[in-house]
């Protein structure tokens, strides 16, 4: 840690550090998304946040990091009880069976482990959280609307209170407290969800039962959720992913002003790593800063894996082993970003290590530059489809690899094309070193990341 201090405190110039601490550089930012997207809600719910400690910060417990009115990091109770809501209009909508009861089951993400009793860091599940807030492992949300009415009822699974699993494993939130925090109807013991989902179906036929059943987010309440189906034609099940993530793709003004936050954390921690590089170091020094500077600025934890790849190393786009050092004539690839509140930021860039651009370098890295502004600027005026968009990307790279003479100036169409997004490409440089052949592949990978 002390070597840490010492080469974020030393190894950045006087002036990058200077520009860091001006309060400036950091309120026009923060001040400018503030005006973009106020968070003011009109006819706000009088939602109440209960005392107590539970299972996840609180106002009360945690002012520090969540204000008063907000459940979680800028989002309030109301939110995500209008989220819940939205979702079962929707599913109802789709539905062709629109007057059956519709059961919708919902599962949180359970602890995972990385030997016998160590787990990893949780993680809970984004659609879970999306529609509770809650942040406790193996959880279960239900919500159940019953035929001929437009009401429908949420119910919400926790681990009930534990004196000996919470002396080793830190408070739980309990089935009373659980239904005022996340604003539920009913709350009950998550031992008890087999039994009651086995008697709301028995006793709400005919029913539409709403469980994504690929990739079960808690296979531990799978075979009970897929039990309840036994063959029977009065109980018809349908996946609730595609209306939901329809959903998520339509961010609130809270959810931006998170995603702001999250970026404003992550550019912050490449700009410290882009200030301690230098050569000599290891990639894994730099993957320590990164990861220093997200959970200083904010941020629970790094949002993936970070790639910090020099040279050649950079040409695997999910190299994660960061433990080579850093030599003078490279470029440095990075990609990395921060988890807050579960929203994620990803930023790949690329700099030459020894903090000055050889002629090739430069070439290669203005090259792609322009590629990737002129990129944005289509995306500003047409809102292209992905695909059309990488294919604009490849057309453009060939365009001006030609025109460096990277590549054949008579390549036209789809040999042009293919030869723009080739490896053969870097084989093609006239006189160019290995540094200069791995930093087009280096930029190249981070505009493709960039999409």
């Amino acid at each position: 840690m002390q070597q840490l201090r010492k080469l974020v405190g030393n190894t950045a110039s006087k002036e990058r550090r200077k520009l860091f601490r001006q309060s400036h550089f950091q309120d026009t930012i923060r001040c400018m998304s503030a005006q973009e997207t106020p968070t003011i809600e009109k006819n706000k719910i009088p939602f109440v946040i209960p005392k107590g400690t539970f299972g996840q910060p609180t106002y009360h417990t945690h002012p520090h990091l969540i204000k008063e009115e907000h459940l979680t990091w800028g989002v309030t109770q109301a939110e995500y009880k209008k989220r819940r809501e939205t979702l079962v209009a929707k599913l109802v909508a789709e539905s062709e069976n629109m007057h059956n009861t519709h059961i919708v089951v919902i599962p949180a993400a359970r602890k995972q482990y990385m030997s016998d009793k160590i787990p990893y860091v949780f993680r809970q599940h984004s659609d879970f959280f999306y529609l509770t807030g809650c942040l406790e492992p193996s959880a279960i949300l239900v919500l159940m609307k019953p035929a001929q009415t437009d009401e429908f009822k949420s119910i919400l699974f926790v681990h009930e209170k534990d004196a000996h699993a919470e002396l080793w494993e830190g408070p739980r939130t309990g089935c009373t407290a659980a239904a005022r925090l996340f604003c539920m109807d009913e709350c009950r013991p998550v031992e008890n969800f087999n039994t009651y989902l086995n008697k709301l179906t028995t006793n709400s036929k005919p029913a539409v039962l709403w469980y994504h059943n690929e990739e079960p987010a808690n296979p531990d309440i799978h075979n009970a959720v897929r039990g309840t189906l036994r063959g029977d034609i009065n109980v018809t099940l349908s996946d609730p992913k595609r209306a939901l993530h329809f959903m998520r793709v339509i961010k609130s003004p809270a959810e931006i002003e998170l995603m702001k936050e999250t970026c404003y954390i992550g550019s912050q921690s490449i700009n410290m790593a882009m200030a301690c590089t230098k050569p000599g170091i290891s990639e894994h020094m730099v993957n320590a800063v990164l990861e220093y500077s997200c959970k200083q600025g904010g941020a629970e934890h790094l949002a993936f894996p970070p790639v910090v790849a020099g040279g050649a190393r950079a040409t695997h786009i999910h190299y994660v082993a960061n433990n080579q050092l850093l030599n003078a004539n490279e470029m440095i690839l990075v990609d990395s970003g921060s988890q807050h509140w579960m929203y994620n930021s990803d930023i790949s860039r690329t700099w030459p290590v020894a903090g000055k651009f050889s002629k090739h370098h430069r070439i290669l890295y203005e090259l792609v530059l322009t590629v990737q502004k002129r990129l944005i600027e289509l995306v500003g005026e047409q809102r292209p489809a992905l695909d059309k968009l990488f294919d604009s990307m490849c057309r453009l790279l060939g365009k001006h690899l030609k025109e460096e003479g990277i590549i054949s100036k008579t390549l036209e169409g789809q040999e042009l094309f293919a030869e723009s997004t080739s490896d053969q490409t870097t084989r093609q440089f006239p006189k160019s070193s290995e540094a200069s052949a791995s930093a087009w592949k280096m930029t190249y990978s981070s505009l493709i990341k960039s999409q």
